[in-house]
């Protein structure tokens, strides 16, 4: 079925010679993975849908039990292009996305983190930094793990992480 679906990209992964894999973040799905062919051709109109913490709206192409969703096409309904100019910015959006990317199944809809994910890139757009610690602790509570009171955030995190996250230095 073909659906219309406002979305946001949390990661991206390249695969081939001109097609992308991404993760998608949305409101009726929740995480799933969809297929953008021939995005990386010099003349792709798709190109922009597939950069990072893109809000839009995506037409997929989805099977009920695939694993992978087509991108048939899109609207951009918000860039997110002043995180992309500060390194600040970029890594603490990198680090919320990576952190829903990892304590989110798949094809488990939530609006609640859909909305708070767009809340937070949109914060860190208009230059309000620090806000993965208040990302991570609504998201733990969205999720059900929630954090003891002698226990940092950080190790609650990770103590419900079955891989570490990829958070070096900069």
């Amino acid at each position: 079925m073909i659906y219309n679906v406002q979305a946001i990209v949390i990661k991206k992964t390249d695969f081939r010679e001109y097609d992308r894999v991404l993760t998608l973040y949305t409101k009726d799905f929740g995480k799933i993975k969809a297929q953008a062919r021939s995005v990386k051709k010099p003349r792709a109109k798709l190109m922009s849908l597939t950069e990072l913490f893109v809000v839009a709206e995506f037409r997929l192409f989805l099977r009920e039990h695939a694993a992978f969703g087509k991108i048939t096409g899109g609207v951009i309904l918000d860039f997110n292009p002043l995180i992309r100019y500060n390194i600040q910015k970029y890594y603490e959006a990198c680090y919320i996305c990576e952190v829903l990317d990892a304590l989110t199944p798949d094809r488990q809809p939530s609006a609640e983190k859909f909305f708070l994910l767009k809340e937070k890139l949109s914060l860190l757009n208009k230059n309000d930094l620090n806000q993965k610690i208040d990302f991570v602790e609504k998201l733990l509570h969205l999720t059900g793990f929630g954090v003891k009171t002698d226990m940092s955030l950080e190790n609650a995190l990770q103590e419900h992480l079955a891989y570490p996250l990829k958070t070096g230095n900069i």
